[in-house]
């Protein structure tokens, strides 16, 4: 992966360019916001905070370049 970046890999952009994603919450059944790049959210209306229903897993969990992109990541959100 010498010489590449964040724009040739499709794992890390939700990292780069985080989105929110919308669940159900638990406890009232508002709306709970969590961005792609987190792990926990919290809901708009019991203010409760809740993790992601299933974690999905990232390439950075198996990626043997997951080091690298940890550094843009930290490069690109400080």
């Amino acid at each position: 992966m010498s010489g590449s970046n964040y724009e040739n890999c499709p794992g890390i952009k939700k990292f780069i360019r985080p989105a929110p994603d919308l669940f159900p919450c638990p406890s009232c059944s508002g709306e709970v916001e969590i961005w792609s790049d987190e792990e926990v959210g919290k809901c708009d209306t019991c203010h409760k905070e809740f993790g992601r229903p299933e974690k999905e897993q990232s390439c950075l969990d198996w990626c043997e370049y997951a080091d690298n992109c940890r550094e843009l990541i930290k490069q690109k959100n400080p």
